[in-house]
This record gives C-alpha cells, structure tokens and sequence, in this order.
C-alpha cells in the first residue's frame, strides 16, 4: 500500500504519515505564532485539528479575544463569542484552517476560579 500525500489549502502538500503530519502541522503553528507575535500560547497538535489556546493568565479578557480574532483572521475564519449558557458561556472561538489543517482557536472569556 502507498502513502499518499492529501493536497492543503494553500497549495501544498499534508503528508499522509502521522507523524510527518503532526511535524507539518506543527511548523505551520510556529509560523503562524511568529507572524502573529503572540507569546505563551498552548498548542496541542494531535490526530484531530490543531488546537491553539490563548490561556487566561496571558492577558485581560478583551486583549486575549483580541489576540483570538487576529490568530482566526490569519487562518481564514472569524472569532465568535460563545453565548449558550454552560461552562464555555462567554468563550472566544474561532475554526479555521492553517496549512490545511484544521485549527480551533479559543480563549475563556472571563477570568477562570
């Protein structure tokens, strides 16, 4: 059996391995992150989309959806602010795509306990 690559987004190439995948997906963030200047972000970069956080220890709610709204902007999509009541009630989110993966970018909208 032969491993195909899966044509991105952008006119490139997600490797078909995992790992080679994850590796792909990773630079992509790097990129991203750098191009944004936002420092102490979490990544998680697995099997599934991309997920970039920006914790609540970073900034002010206002600054941290900001930076939410600019990452989602540079990854085609459009930050929204979650409005059902629950746990993520007043959550930043954004789903957009990074290299042709697909990337979830979030922050809590208020200060956590």
């Amino acid at each position: 059996m032969t491993a195909v690559a899966a044509p991105a987004a952008d006119g490139g190439l997600i490797p078909a391995r995992p790992l080679a995948a994850q590796v792909h997906a990773l630079r992509a963030a790097a990129a991203l992150i750098e191009q944004a200047g936002i420092a102490g972000l979490w990544l998680t970069i697995g099997t599934g989309p991309v997920s970039i956080q920006v914790p609540a220890g970073l900034a002010s709610p206002a600054a941290r959806a900001a930076a939410v709204a600019r990452l989602a902007a540079a990854t085609g999509a459009r930050a929204v602010r979650d409005t059902t009541p629950g746990p993520t009630f007043g959550w930043v989110f954004a789903r957009g795509q990074l290299a042709g993966h697909p990337v979830d970018i979030y922050t809590p909208g208020r200060e956590m306990p």
